[in-house]
């Protein structure tokens, strides 16, 4: 929508767009898989919480990249 709608902004502003849309996205499905590995793959096994899966670092690090790049 919104590169059907506002075409007349800068090359650059619409890359900021569709980078933060993509690490968004990324973040969501991150946070996806960290719900489904603690909540279905090892439900009822409590020492699955000692270990950290990998996309929890993962999706830390693009909600963090989103974040310094709308705030900057």
């Amino acid at each position: 929508m919104y590169y059907m709608l506002d075409s007349e902004d800068a090359l650059t502003l619409k890359f900021l767009v569709a980078a933060i849309w993509i690490f968004d996205t990324l973040h969501v499905l991150f946070m996806c898989h960290i719900l489904y590995h603690y909540l279905i793959t090892n439900y009822g096994v409590p020492i699955a919480f000692r270990y950290i899966v990998w996309s929890l670092p993962a999706s830390a690090l693009t909600n963090s990249i989103v974040i310094s790049a709308v705030q900057s």
